[in-house]
């Protein structure tokens, strides 16, 4: 009950019934009510802060019967809304006085509140296949769900699904939240006639399965041994050093690329599991770029690297179609995805910046698979569908322009 100017006593007389005030000092703060009545009950009234309403609180349950008269319900309702608007209020108020160390004890228990049921949920071995009906011969792709702008944030998991449809294998999207991994933990990952292949790496280059499952030859079957070995320098030089390069903007801009991810995958708690997301996503991506080979450069000779790096794609490319010529291999799908995860995410980098100032070939490459392998791209970025039957959209004109004006960066 909150404190009111000094109070009185009021005498509550047998025949009338009503509030007498009566000076008291022995309860300040309050309007002290005595009811001289046989049942001696007692009112503290709340008064002052909440207009036009009144609040009475009796202790004995025939006195409250007597005097419900005084009660009124929308009163009472305006009361409750308005207490709950100033408790909110000082909770916020309390919050922002809190001292750094506070704030910070307040954040580490919310964090660990949501993080210790995620841990629990996460380190819990699942069956496996999750794909228990599967159909022989069919791929079950398992990925971040989809998101606004491209159709994943993930660059492995739109390499994956890249290659597949490269490769025109048959294959399924499997819906999973946010929490589903392989038993490895990683994502993504594929179940064939049951089994299980983690790593986008991996289920690409275990050709000798997929190859013996779909009677299908390897993208990179007509490669010379230069080429291939030239295609894995760059496989390794965009895994390596250009995705942790790029990792910082991504860490430096978390909320708008979580904020990528459709509300409707946290649940109702969205503003929550958002907050815990992003946190949880800075935490990985601080830990990946210590220890990348990267860790031990300063934030602008990373940049500078990564920048290297892109120039160095644009000469390989040059004029040609694809990276090894007029055919995409593997490696194309792994060069798409990543340039994706920069060019088409909302905030701008000296990365993006270099694409569009000087590399207009890696510009029109990008554009290029997307037109080609994408058709279904505004469809999987607005509905979110992952309707694996893409190559029904080849016959309506894709959306093969980006659609972002490009900025100056500074």
């Amino acid at each position: 009950m909150a404190c009111l100017p000094q109070g009185d006593i009021c005498t509550l007389s047998n025949s009338s019934r009503l509030l007498t005030p009566t000076p008291s000092s022995e309860h300040k703060g309050y309007h002290h009510y005595v009811d001289d009545s046989p049942y001696n009950a007692r009112a503290f009234v709340q008064l002052g802060h909440i207009p036009n309403s009144t609040a009475v609180v009796c202790s004995h349950k025939r006195a409250l019967h007597e005097h419900k008269s005084l009660l009124c319900n929308s009163s009472i309702s305006s009361s409750m809304s308005d207490s709950q608007s100033v408790s909110f209020q000082e909770l916020t108020k309390a919050l922002e006085d809190l001292p750094l160390w506070g704030k910070t004890l307040v954040a580490g228990g919310v964090v660990v509140a949501f993080y210790l049921p995620y841990a629990w949920f996460t380190s819990n071995k699942r069956a496996s296949p999750i794909k228990s009906d599967f159909k022989p011969g069919v791929v079950y792709l398992y990925q971040l769900p989809r998101t606004k702008e491209l159709p994943s944030i993930s660059a492995s998991c739109l390499k994956l699904e890249t290659w597949l449809r490269m490769a025109e294998i048959p294959y399924e999207n499997v819906p999973c939240g946010l929490g589903t991994r392989g038993l490895d933990g990683a994502i993504p990952f594929i179940e064939v006639d049951g089994k299980e292949i983690s790593h986008s790496a991996l289920a690409i280059h275990s050709s000798s399965h997929l190859k013996e499952k779909f009677s299908k030859g390897s993208l990179d079957d007509h490669l010379s041994d230069e080429q291939k070995a030239t295609c894995h320098a760059f496989e390794r030089l965009i895994h390596l050093s250009l995705a942790s390069s790029h990792l910082i903007y991504r860490a430096e801009n978390a909320d708008k690329l979580i904020g990528l991810i459709p509300p409707a995958n946290f649940g109702i708690f969205a503003s929550i599991f958002s907050i815990f997301v992003t946190k949880a996503y800075l935490g990985r991506c601080a830990s990946i770029i210590s220890s990348s080979s990267l860790g031990g450069y300063s934030r602008d000779q990373r940049v500078f690297l990564g920048k290297e790096d892109i120039r160095s794609l644009s000469k390989y490319l040059g004029s040609k179609h694809f990276f090894t010529g007029f055919k995409p291999t593997s490696i194309d799908a792994s060069i798409f995805a990543s340039l994706s995860q920069i060019l088409f995410v909302p905030y701008q980098s000296h990365h993006k910046q270099l694409l569009n100032d000087e590399c207009a070939n890696l510009v029109k490459f990008v554009d290029r698979m997307k037109s080609r392998f994408w058709p279904d791209w505004t469809e999987a970025t607005t509905k979110f569908t992952a309707d694996s039957n893409w190559k029904r959209k080849l016959s309506t004109p894709p959306n093969g322009s980006r659609a972002q004006t490009p900025q100056k960066f500074e």
